[in-house]
């Protein structure tokens, strides 16, 4: 079992320090591309939701490819309107995939501490929070919804 060990972890070192954030960034510039040609709105391309098939109600993530949608349309009014904690916590991902890959290179920058309890209980009483209001049907909540406008 060592063996296997030692030959991912000396392979791990050839790779230059680049790749993981290349691939990662690939990825998501794929997934973009793609939400940004086939409208989410109007297709039957993607899943439903598992949580809004079996409650009907929209989870923390509900809208968040619709506000991809829009963000790449440029239409920031429209993906708040998506998914508003999506557009909020936007931000802060893509400074933490800007640290990672500056540290990858071997200038690091100062993370998103995402480790600390300070940051993951605060995010998650907020998550459950905006879920809450954002499934009351009721003014002025209604708006939170992920509604297709």
């Amino acid at each position: 079992m060592t063996g296997v060990v030692t030959e991912v972890s000396t392979r791990a070192r050839r790779t230059p320090a680049w790749v993981q954030p290349a691939v990662v960034a690939t990825g998501a510039l794929a997934a973009c591309a793609y939400v940004s040609v086939v409208d989410p709105n109007h297709s039957s391309a993607y899943p439903q939701c598992p949580w809004k098939a079996l409650t009907g109600l929209d989870c923390p993530m509900c809208g968040a490819t619709r506000a991809v949608h829009s963000l790449l349309r440029g239409n920031v009014v429209g993906a708040m309107d998506h998914n508003l904690l999506f557009v909020l916590t936007l931000p802060f991902v893509l400074y933490g995939f800007v640290a990672w890959t500056a540290t990858c290179l071997g200038r690091p920058m100062r993370p998103v501490p995402i480790q600390s309890r300070r940051v993951w209980i605060p995010f998650l009483v907020l998550m459950v929070v905006f879920t809450v209001l954002r499934n009351l049907p009721i003014a002025p909540f209604h708006w939170l919804n992920s509604a297709t406008a």
